[in-house]
């Protein structure tokens, strides 16, 4: 949160300068525990301008400058006071030196100061426990610190961030953003005249955002408004409304018809007068609520813990639940985000295993049955604090906040406030043609075809002849289904989703324009650019679009055999490169296996369902013989190497090798 800075009155500078060191301490610890640092700073620094040598006066320093998150100077005055301290009368210094070595990325450094610290801390408290976990997390940080990311953090965009502090972004759609902000005219800030977070609207146009006027009656000009979250159906909004950084509590305004409610404060078991409550975030699953938040109650973990309780016909249920020891540890757990979709739960942490101060984390699983947490990785994280995140698996994109040394301050204290930042999905190529040398006619057919033309089957609108008969949709055959590069549901091990096969269409054909642009920017030669961009348009235009045609013609003639009684198996095959991690790519071809069947679930209002459940009255039955890797494998010389992102997506052969067919329909009449 932005550190609100203090004009101090110098009406008496003879006075003022008469004082002795230990009186400018007291008056800077004041201004310290006060919440403005910046006024701490300065009584500090006059105590070092009579006395350098003060140990005291360098080791307060730090810690204004720590509250500042100047990183850099803390550790300075941190490692004077280390040098100063021969009596050890703040070995605490070693501790907090290490910690801002830490979110520097100096690993090694801060891991030598952690254990200078040990070496002379006699205590056997919260110091001395967190100096050993932070020791194994640089060790962990050194051993990570060049792994593969799994986000890519793209340039920020225009129009969103300021000098000062953004945070808490939540996207409803791709071009409507609510994020919260402290915005102020001056870095000098009067005492008697605080500044407050408050939550705002942006919209983009061009790829640029700009700020509206909001559309929620949540301002409030003496308190801290942030960290918004819509209701699956937008008609609850829920926020977090502050005092002071600890004292926070959990709003709700309803919508009736197009006007908002005003806000009204949850009661228990949300708001229990315990503790403070923060960062909510409503999230559903199949037909229930939950509502997720942060809070310091005493029966946590330790200090905060993300808890979560039901929301029912919009109202809370009173047993409220802590997410348990595999999410919430000694330190703090906050800013909880459940992405629904790829059922995938991300949150930030400072616990062990971390780059810096707060690390965004993931687990996949549902409410009550989550799997093992891991770093959301390299880029995404780094050694400053990373946190808010939140994330669209449809299309790969997110944002998250972070005061890292990239952001919008590039001189003074550049770590001092959070940006907001954008991330897009690594993508784990599934398929990728054999490399080519040169530009030639071989070249040409190895980018253009890359796969056995008999084996592909293309659609073709101006001679397609809609099926009447069983032995019409055997004509058919193969029906190829496409998709987008690790689609559906990226970077998952799960082998269904709650996707249709139609809904993956629709996401994929948004993308035309990023393949034909991927073809643009190349630096191939015209006469393989060309020919490459044309087809490009053409698979869109015709095998992907047509795909839909062609299966819905040969559902309709299925779900009339079913309906007169007949027994009906389909088989149906995928293909997905049987190189690298053949586990991720089985599990991926059942997902799009499973999206296929979604889509026959979805068909005519539900008409399938009985004769796939095997419950149909008249005894009719389906049956999908799943084939994940049939005789027909991906070609053996496919690399699967993610370096040449034309290849390994964009290219037209690329896209026919990522699909399922139906290869077989048979029937016992």
């Amino acid at each position: 949160m932005k550190y609100v800075f203090c004009l101090i009155s110098l009406l008496f500078v003879g006075q003022l300068f008469a004082q002795s060191p230990e009186q400018y301490i007291a008056r800077g610890d004041k201004e310290l525990y006060d919440g403005f640092p910046e006024s701490a700073l300065f009584y500090y620094k006059l105590a070092l301008h009579l006395d350098t040598h003060f140990v005291e006066a360098n080791f307060k320093t730090g810690e204004a400058y720590r509250a500042q998150r100047n990183y850099r100077r803390a550790a300075k005055f941190y490692s004077a006071t280390a040098d100063l301290d021969d009596q050890d009368e703040f070995p605490e210094a070693l501790y907090w030196l290490g910690l801002m070595q830490k979110q520097q990325g100096k690993y090694k450094e801060a891991k030598r100061s952690f254990q200078a610290f040990l070496a002379v801390y006699r205590l056997r408290d919260e110091f001395y426990r967190g100096a050993r976990d932070e020791e194994l997390s640089c060790d962990w940080a050194i051993d990570h610190e060049s792994d593969e990311p799994v986000f890519k953090v793209l340039d920020p965009d225009t129009g969103l961030n300021t000098i000062h502090s953004e945070m808490s972004p939540f996207l409803v759609d791709s071009n409507t953003l609510y994020f919260a902000t402290m915005r102020y005219e001056s870095d000098v800030v009067k005492k008697s005249k605080p500044v407050y977070v408050e939550m705002k609207k942006a919209v983009k146009d061009s790829n640029a955002w700009s700020l509206v006027d909001l559309d929620l009656p949540i301002s409030d000009k003496e308190s801290h408004v942030a960290n918004g979250s819509f209701s699956a159906d937008s008609t609850r909004f829920y926020f977090s409304k502050c005092a002071d950084a600890s004292s926070c509590s959990i709003y709700k305004i309803e919508k009736s018809g197009d006007l908002w409610s005003e806000p009204t404060k949850l009661g228990s078991p949300v708001n229990d007068g315990s503790g403070s409550n923060t960062q909510p975030m409503i999230a559903s699953f199949g037909e229930k609520e939950y509502l997720y938040f942060a809070s310091d109650r005493p029966s946590g973990k330790g200090g905060y813990d993300i808890w979560y309780v039901e929301v029912k016909n919009g109202e809370i249920l009173p047993r409220i639940r802590n997410m348990g020891t595999r999410i919430n540890t000694k330190g703090n757990e906050i800013t909880p985000w459940f992405d629904t979709r790829d059922t995938m739960f991300y949150f930030s942490s400072n616990r062990q295993s971390g780059f810096g101060g707060y690390d965004i984390f993931k687990s996949k699983g549902e409410p009550g049955k989550l799997n093992l947490v891991e770093n959301a990785g390299t880029d995404l994280n780094g050694p400053a604090d990373d946190y808010y995140f939140t994330f669209n698996s449809l299309d790969s994109l997110g944002y998250f906040a972070s005061n890292r040394i990239s952001g919008t301050r590039t001189s003074g204290n550049e770590t001092c406030c959070n940006d907001l930042y954008k991330v897009q999905l690594v993508p784990i190529i599934d398929s990728l043609p054999p490399p080519v040398d040169s530009a030639d006619s071989a070249q040409i057919d190895t980018l253009l075809a890359g796969l056995d033309s008999s084996s592909v089957s293309v659609y073709d609108k101006d001679t397609f002849v809609i099926p009447e008969t069983i032995e019409d949709v055997q004509d058919l055959l193969p029906i190829s289904l496409y998709f987008h590069n690790d689609r559906p549901d990226p970077r998952t091990m799960a082998t269904t989703t709650q996707l249709t096969y139609a809904e993956t269409v629709d996401e994929y054909l948004s993308l035309q324009a990023e393949y034909l642009n991927e073809i643009s920017k190349s630096d191939l030669v015209d006469s393989l650019k060309n020919p490459m961009y044309d087809q490009t348009k053409r698979f869109f235009a015709t095998d992907l679009t047509g795909s839909l045609d062609r299966i819905n013609a040969a559902l309709n003639v299925l779900l009339n055999e079913l309906e007169s009684g007949a027994e009906l198996t389909i088989a149906v095959k995928g293909y997905a490169s049987p190189l690298a991690n053949s586990d991720y790519n089985l599990n991926l071809t059942y997902r799009r296996i499973d999206a296929m069947e979604n889509f026959i679930r979805a068909y005519s209002g539900g008409g399938f369902v009985p004769y796939l459940e095997n419950n149909a009255d008249n005894g009719g039955r389906l049956t999908i013989e799943k084939i994940p890797y049939g005789e027909s494998k991906a070609k053996n010389d496919i690399s699967d190497s993610g370096n040449d992102r034309l290849r390994a997506i964009y290219s037209p052969s690329a896209a026919q090798e990522r699909r399922i067919e139906i290869l077989r329909v048979e029937s016992d009449k």
